[in-house]
């Protein structure tokens, strides 16, 4: 069986009629070509069917054409929706993306780091594991973009949301249905998403006059069983709270499944609200009232903000901070 030879810069010099070297000006966007000249190339490269050699171009320029995204947890649509948005961004700049997942893990996510370093990559966009524990140094001659939770001594660039006034916009919320009596289901202290939306939302109810009791704020990982398990727990403490607020959305799927579980009219005898619109919000009766994040935005402007960087280099950080909004449907519906 014969392989086929892959087509070089020379091949296609040749059907254009130049130097293997304004083939490569051409290619790769660097110097000057006369437009007539840079068409006549793009189309031997298109009738050739030349495929760049990545690998090569690395080993030259001592970086790579990839960027990595580490996220904490690849199964939360919410990262699932940053990634797609950063992704947009990076085919549009000629970069590919790979994405890892440190499933909250400092180790996994630190290793993630020492290959990203050891590959060169291009750029590196990261929700870190933990804000206390993470460790960006491993990786620290990489431009990097962090999203989403603070990491202690990242002062580059990033994309964050205003949490605490997402937990404010809950309590608010709540408050004007005429809850009191209210639960909030919450993740460790080190993930400073959660912890800023149960500070702002325990501040605004305190403002109210109405302090969240210290038995109903409950502590549990960041998926669904824990947000579940973390709800039963207060449910069966025989004191029934009238309302709950969910600081992420793995958290609000695991309490909307915690009541359904307890036989307790969601809406009608206690109020649910979470973070994120994820679909099964708006599929199930009634459905679920949240504070939505600009998902696509955080992408977004994340990708650009990479994709700027390794094109200008060094400069002044840029951060970023997104406001949420308040999405009301029937789980509040009130008293």
């Amino acid at each position: 069986m014969t392989t086929a030879r892959a087509v070089t810069i020379s091949d296609v010099a040749r059907a254009a009629g130049v130097s293997p070297a304004t083939v490569s000006r051409v290619l790769n966007g660097v110097g000057t070509v006369a437009p007539e000249l840079a068409d006549r190339v793009r189309k031997a490269a298109a009738d050739t069917r030349y495929v760049p050699n990545s690998n090569g171009r690395a080993l030259r320029r001592r970086v790579s054409d990839v960027w990595a995204v580490i996220v904490s947890d690849v199964q939360n649509p919410f990262f699932t929706g940053v990634v797609a948005a950063i992704e947009r961004v990076a085919v549009d700049r000629g970069f590919s993306v790979v994405l890892c997942n440190s499933d909250e893990q400092v180790a996994r996510e630190s290793e993630y780091l020492r290959l990203a370093a050891a590959q060169h990559l291009a750029g590196l966009v990261i929700a870190v594991a933990s804000e206390v524990e993470s460790d960006l140094r491993t990786a620290a001659d990489i431009p990097a973009v962090v999203i989403d939770r603070r990491v202690h001594d990242h002062l580059g660039d990033s994309v964050m949301v205003d949490n605490r006034l997402a937990g404010r916009l809950a309590a608010d919320h709540l408050l004007e249905q005429g809850f009191r009596r209210i639960a909030c289901i919450t993740g460790p202290s080190d993930v400073s998403t959660t912890e800023d939306r149960l500070a702002g939302f325990r501040a605004r109810l305190s403002e109210a006059g109405a302090p969240i009791a210290r038995k109903w704020i409950r502590r549990a990982n960041l998926r669904a069983e824990g947000g579940e398990a973390a709800l039963r727990a207060i449910l069966r403490g025989g004191d029934l709270p009238d309302a709950v607020f969910a600081t992420n959305g793995p958290l609000t799927e695991g309490a909307y499944q915690a009541l359904q579980a307890e036989g307790i009219a969601i809406g009608a005898e206690v109020g649910l609200i979470g973070v994120d619109d994820d679909h099964w919000t708006r599929m199930v009766a009634p459905q679920v009232s949240v504070v939505q994040q600009p998902v696509a935005e955080i992408g977004r402007l994340a990708g650009e903000l990479l994709a700027n960087r390794a094109a200008r280099g060094p400069g002044p950080a840029q951060q970023i901070v997104l406001t949420p909004t308040l999405l009301a449907r029937g789980s509040t519906r009130g008293h």
